[in-house]
């Protein structure tokens, strides 16, 4: 993986720890989708399929919103 300069130029973040952090976030908030659409349908399976289904989304979209602002300049003090 190769490493990506974040513009502060104090850190740098590689691909592998993007993909990581957007797993665990994504697997939290999996659970918590699961338990939330259970207790709105009541089926347990359903509501697991549902939340498998929109967090494989959500984690492919987390990882391009990430690796997009780790490019935009705007808001960053200049070292």
């Amino acid at each position: 993986f190769r490493r990506v300069l974040f513009r502060s130029g104090q850190m740098t973040e590689t691909h592998k720890r993007t993909v990581v952090r957007s797993i665990t976030y994504r697997l939290s908030a999996w659970a918590l989708t699961i338990i939330l659409s259970y207790l709105y349908t009541g089926n347990l399976a359903e509501a697991t399929g549902f939340s498998t289904f929109l967090h494989i989304i959500l984690s492919v979209d987390y990882y391009i919103h990430e690796r997009i602002w780790l490019k935009i300049k705007w808001g960053l003090n200049k070292s």
